[in-house]
């Protein structure tokens, strides 16, 4: 399997966050999509409808960098290069190495299947009948962000460049804030980027359907310091499991 920007930006995302990541950072995933997983990218391939959905109460607000840094630039020669207007300076996002992230999200709304059990018991039942793959994961949990800035590099070395007011903080609304059209001044060695989009769903959590006496050994995932990641278990009859990650 090749560890390309994909796979690599996935990666990351679930080691810092525990959570899967969309690819590109903007398509759209929906609670019910189901299809296999490919290393550490999730491939959807079609939706199980008619599954209630509920948003949770609280909002929850993502903003990380990974191998990479952001700071604001006031020095003059940097600014005219960058053809910045008078009085107002560069917010710049520096990356180390392929794959690095720079990651906001905020105000996001957490949504989740209402009944796990009711819908592990109709996987099971669509495994009986034939209709359903047992390597296939679903979607049982997405956060939907009204608009976010998110940016992953292709090389070492791949920086941004956005202007910005003076005195402007570097913060998850302003980062998510910034508009491609009337703010990127520089923009080099970036593989994927969303900037200023929305409504997004850049994270999500999947459902295995597994046996409960005997696991797929290939449906492991891995915590930062290699620990196998924490998970929920919900049984479902005498001989299956629905496995949430």
């Amino acid at each position: 399997m090749a560890s390309g920007i994909d796979q690599l930006y996935a990666s990351n995302i679930r080691m810092q966050v525990g959570l899967f990541a969309a690819w590109l950072p903007n398509a759209e995933i929906k609670i019910g999509h189901y299809g296999p997983l490919n290393g550490a990218l999730f491939q959807p391939m079609n939706q199980l409808m008619g599954l209630y959905a509920q948003p949770g109460p609280a909002k929850a607000t993502y903003d990380f960098t990974i191998a990479a840094d952001r700071a604001i630039n006031t020095q003059t020669k940097a600014l005219a290069d960058a053809g910045v207007t008078q009085g107002n300076v560069l917010l710049e996002v520096q990356f180390h190495k392929e794959a690095a992230v720079s990651f906001s999200a905020p105000d996001g709304i957490i949504t989740r299947v209402a009944d796990i059990r009711a819908l592990g018991e109709k996987l099971a039942a669509m495994l009986k009948a034939g209709d359903w793959n047992r390597k296939h994961a679903i979607v049982v949990e997405v956060v939907t962000t009204p608009k976010g800035t998110i940016i992953a590099s292709e090389t070492a070395g791949a920086e941004v460049k956005f202007e910005v007011a003076a005195k402007t903080p570097i913060s998850p609304q302003v980062m998510a804030d910034l508009d491609e059209a009337s703010s990127l001044r520089v923009y080099k060695g970036v593989g994927a980027k969303v900037i200023g989009e929305g409504p997004l769903t850049p994270l999500f959590r999947l459902a295995f359907l597994q046996k409960r006496l005997f696991r797929d050994p290939t449906i492991s995932f891995r915590g930062p310091e290699g620990e196998e990641a924490h998970h929920e278990r919900v049984e479902i009859g005498a001989e299956e499991v629905l496995e949430i990650y």
